[in-house]
Protein backbone atom coordinates (compact mmCIF):
# COMPACT_ATOMS: atom_id res chain seq x y z
CA UNK A 1 0.00 0.00 0.00
CA UNK A 2 1.00 3.58 -0.22
CA UNK A 3 0.25 7.45 -0.01
CA UNK A 4 -1.55 8.58 -2.95
CA UNK A 5 -0.92 12.30 -2.72
CA UNK A 6 0.25 15.03 -0.68
CA UNK A 7 3.83 15.48 1.04
CA UNK A 8 3.92 11.43 1.54
CA UNK A 9 2.98 11.01 -2.06
CA UNK A 10 4.06 7.09 -3.37
CA UNK A 11 5.24 6.68 0.43
CA UNK A 12 5.13 2.88 1.13
CA UNK A 13 2.72 2.37 4.11
CA UNK A 14 2.67 -1.25 6.17
CA UNK A 15 -0.45 -3.48 5.82
CA UNK A 16 -1.61 -5.36 9.41
CA UNK A 17 -0.48 -9.32 8.92
CA UNK A 18 -4.14 -10.42 9.96
CA UNK A 19 -7.79 -11.13 7.96
CA UNK A 20 -9.44 -9.13 10.49
CA UNK A 21 -8.80 -5.40 8.70
CA UNK A 22 -9.57 -5.00 5.02
CA UNK A 23 -7.75 -2.67 3.23
CA UNK A 24 -9.54 -0.20 1.02
CA UNK A 25 -8.35 0.09 -2.55
CA UNK A 26 -6.47 2.87 -3.80
CA UNK A 27 -8.91 3.52 -6.23
CA UNK A 28 -11.57 3.75 -3.92
CA UNK A 29 -9.05 5.96 -1.59
CA UNK A 30 -8.20 8.48 -4.69
CA UNK A 31 -12.32 8.11 -5.17
CA UNK A 32 -12.73 9.49 -1.31
CA UNK A 33 -10.00 12.07 -1.24
CA UNK A 34 -11.41 13.64 -4.80
CA UNK A 35 -14.74 14.04 -3.04
CA UNK A 36 -13.38 15.61 -0.22
CA UNK A 37 -11.42 17.61 -2.18
CA UNK A 38 -14.06 18.88 -4.34
CA UNK A 39 -16.37 19.23 -0.96
CA UNK A 40 -13.78 21.80 0.65
CA UNK A 41 -12.83 23.47 -2.82
CA UNK A 42 -9.44 22.47 -2.67
CA UNK A 43 -8.40 19.27 -5.51
CA UNK A 44 -5.80 17.25 -4.54
CA UNK A 45 -5.94 18.89 -0.82
CA UNK A 46 -7.41 19.10 2.05
CA UNK A 47 -7.59 22.04 4.81
CA UNK A 48 -6.12 22.05 7.83
CA UNK A 49 -8.94 19.59 9.67
CA UNK A 50 -9.63 17.99 12.88
CA UNK A 51 -9.75 13.96 11.85
CA UNK A 52 -10.75 10.79 13.06
CA UNK A 53 -10.32 7.75 11.46
CA UNK A 54 -12.49 4.70 12.73
CA UNK A 55 -11.39 0.97 12.21
CA UNK A 56 -8.39 2.49 11.33
CA UNK A 57 -6.23 -0.38 9.93
CA UNK A 58 -3.19 0.25 8.70
CA UNK A 59 -4.12 3.86 9.23
CA UNK A 60 -4.19 4.33 5.75
CA UNK A 61 -6.90 6.58 5.53
CA UNK A 62 -5.98 8.97 7.88
CA UNK A 63 -2.42 9.54 6.49
CA UNK A 64 -3.94 9.96 3.33
CA UNK A 65 -5.74 13.05 5.27
CA UNK A 66 -2.82 14.36 6.87
CA UNK A 67 -0.67 14.06 3.86
CA UNK A 68 -3.47 16.23 2.26
CA UNK A 69 -2.87 19.09 4.45
CA UNK A 70 -5.43 17.67 7.69
CA UNK A 71 -3.96 19.08 11.05
CA UNK A 72 -4.26 16.28 13.14
CA UNK A 73 -6.09 12.87 13.29
CA UNK A 74 -7.62 10.03 16.25
CA UNK A 75 -6.95 7.01 14.77
CA UNK A 76 -9.26 4.58 16.66
CA UNK A 77 -8.09 0.60 16.29
CA UNK A 78 -8.23 -2.43 19.25
CA UNK A 79 -7.02 -5.43 16.68
CA UNK A 80 -3.28 -5.90 17.90
CA UNK A 81 -1.96 -6.64 14.57
CA UNK A 82 -3.47 -3.41 13.13
CA UNK A 83 -1.98 -1.45 15.74
CA UNK A 84 1.20 -2.85 15.35
CA UNK A 85 1.20 -1.75 11.43
CA UNK A 86 -0.59 1.51 12.17
CA UNK A 87 2.35 2.46 14.99
CA UNK A 88 4.90 1.47 12.61
CA UNK A 89 3.13 3.06 9.54
CA UNK A 90 2.78 6.76 11.87
CA UNK A 91 6.25 6.70 13.18
CA UNK A 92 7.97 5.70 9.54
CA UNK A 93 6.41 8.97 8.27
CA UNK A 94 7.18 10.90 10.81
CA UNK A 95 3.84 11.62 11.77
CA UNK A 96 3.69 11.73 15.19
CA UNK A 97 3.02 15.56 16.00
CA UNK A 98 -0.25 15.11 14.11
CA UNK A 99 -1.46 11.19 14.80
CA UNK A 100 -3.32 10.13 18.34
CA UNK A 101 -3.64 6.50 18.57
CA UNK A 102 -6.87 5.79 20.57
CA UNK A 103 -7.69 2.13 21.85
CA UNK A 104 -11.37 2.40 21.99
CA UNK A 105 -14.12 0.94 20.61
CA UNK A 106 -14.95 2.74 17.15
CA UNK A 107 -18.77 2.44 17.40
CA UNK A 108 -18.53 4.58 21.03
CA UNK A 109 -16.71 7.09 19.44
CA UNK A 110 -17.72 10.88 19.76
CA UNK A 111 -17.97 13.82 17.65
CA UNK A 112 -14.47 15.64 19.56
CA UNK A 113 -11.32 14.45 20.27
CA UNK A 114 -10.24 13.31 23.36
CA UNK A 115 -8.67 16.48 24.08
CA UNK A 116 -12.67 18.20 23.27
CA UNK A 117 -12.09 19.25 20.02
CA UNK A 118 -14.91 18.87 17.27
CA UNK A 119 -14.12 16.27 14.44
CA UNK A 120 -14.38 18.19 11.26
CA UNK A 121 -14.27 14.59 9.12
CA UNK A 122 -14.99 11.63 10.35
CA UNK A 123 -13.48 8.37 7.89
CA UNK A 124 -15.75 5.56 8.76
CA UNK A 125 -14.70 2.12 7.12
CA UNK A 126 -15.93 -0.53 9.71
CA UNK A 127 -15.67 -3.96 8.63
CA UNK A 128 -18.38 -5.19 5.98
CA UNK A 129 -20.70 -7.25 8.31
CA UNK A 130 -21.41 -4.28 10.87
CA UNK A 131 -22.64 -2.32 7.62
CA UNK A 132 -24.86 -4.28 6.29
CA UNK A 133 -27.69 -3.26 8.25
CA UNK A 134 -28.62 0.03 6.68
CA UNK A 135 -31.89 0.28 9.33
CA UNK A 136 -32.06 3.13 12.11
CA UNK A 137 -31.10 0.35 14.31
CA UNK A 138 -27.95 -0.61 12.78
CA UNK A 139 -24.33 0.35 13.95
CA UNK A 140 -23.86 2.90 10.99
CA UNK A 141 -27.14 4.58 12.09
CA UNK A 142 -26.86 4.38 16.00
CA UNK A 143 -23.32 5.90 15.22
CA UNK A 144 -24.69 8.65 13.42
CA UNK A 145 -27.69 9.34 15.51
CA UNK A 146 -25.06 9.51 18.17
CA UNK A 147 -22.98 11.82 16.66
CA UNK A 148 -25.74 14.49 16.07
CA UNK A 149 -26.51 14.82 20.07
CA UNK A 150 -23.47 16.91 20.07
CA UNK A 151 -24.71 20.11 18.82
CA UNK A 152 -21.35 21.80 18.92
CA UNK A 153 -19.84 19.47 16.29
CA UNK A 154 -20.94 18.75 12.66
CA UNK A 155 -18.14 16.89 11.37
CA UNK A 156 -18.42 15.10 7.71
CA UNK A 157 -19.06 11.63 7.64
CA UNK A 158 -17.27 9.52 5.30
CA UNK A 159 -18.43 5.97 5.47
CA UNK A 160 -17.06 2.59 3.14
CA UNK A 161 -19.87 0.26 2.50
CA UNK A 162 -20.14 -2.95 0.20
CA UNK A 163 -22.19 -1.53 -3.19
CA UNK A 164 -25.08 -4.14 -1.89
CA UNK A 165 -25.79 -1.75 0.84
CA UNK A 166 -28.17 1.29 0.19
CA UNK A 167 -28.21 3.62 2.98
CA UNK A 168 -31.35 5.77 2.38
CA UNK A 169 -32.21 8.75 5.47
CA UNK A 170 -35.70 10.04 5.80
CA UNK A 171 -36.69 13.24 5.63
CA UNK A 172 -36.73 14.11 9.40
CA UNK A 173 -33.66 12.29 10.38
CA UNK A 174 -30.65 14.80 11.42
CA UNK A 175 -28.33 13.79 8.69
CA UNK A 176 -28.41 14.32 4.96
CA UNK A 177 -26.80 11.98 1.96
CA UNK A 178 -24.28 14.83 0.38
CA UNK A 179 -22.76 12.21 -1.87
CA UNK A 180 -22.78 8.60 -2.51
CA UNK A 181 -20.76 7.46 -5.41
CA UNK A 182 -19.91 3.08 -6.33
CA UNK A 183 -16.76 2.04 -7.62
CA UNK A 184 -16.85 -2.05 -8.59
CA UNK A 185 -17.78 -3.28 -5.61
CA UNK A 186 -17.41 -0.68 -2.91
CA UNK A 187 -19.58 2.37 -2.14
CA UNK A 188 -18.87 5.75 -0.73
CA UNK A 189 -21.11 7.72 0.92
CA UNK A 190 -20.84 11.12 2.40
CA UNK A 191 -23.61 12.47 5.28
CA UNK A 192 -23.46 16.30 6.51
CA UNK A 193 -26.05 17.85 9.27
Amino acid sequence: MRIIAGKWRSRLIMQPRTSATRPMPDRVREACFSMLGSHFGSPGALPPLVVADLFAGSGSMGLEALSRGAAHCCFFERQRAALDALRRNIRDLQAESGAEVILRDAWRAAATSPDGRAYDLILLDPPYRESKCPDADGPVRRLLARLALSADARPLVLLHHERSVLYELPPDDAWRILDQRTYGSNTITMFQR
